[in-house]
């Protein structure tokens, strides 16, 4: 296990922190790599902020599921042909 080294600030040194990391990832299936890979992806997209009219049909439709009206996922898979 590589060694954990701080600095002042109490900051692990990047370089230790990614070597560690890398040999953790060795460590996983093919299975496990796929997953981490789709948390990493997701961890690096850019965040947008999003517009008074995007925030107002996101509450609409919010609205919609909660009085019931949504649309069930097994639904649209089987008119998907899922």
């Amino acid at each position: 296990m590589a060694a954990m080294i701080y600095n002042d600030l109490g900051v692990i040194h990047v370089a230790v922190a990614c070597e560690h990391i890398k040999a953790l990832i060795d460590r996983l299936s093919d299975e496990e790599v796929k997953a981490l890979w789709i948390i990493l992806e997701a961890m690096t997209w850019p965040v947008e902020a999003i517009s008074p009219e995007e925030a107002a049909e996101l509450e609409a439709a919010e609205a919609e599921i909660r009085a019931g009206k949504g649309i069930k996922a097994e639904d649209i898979w089987r008119e998907l042909g899922l």
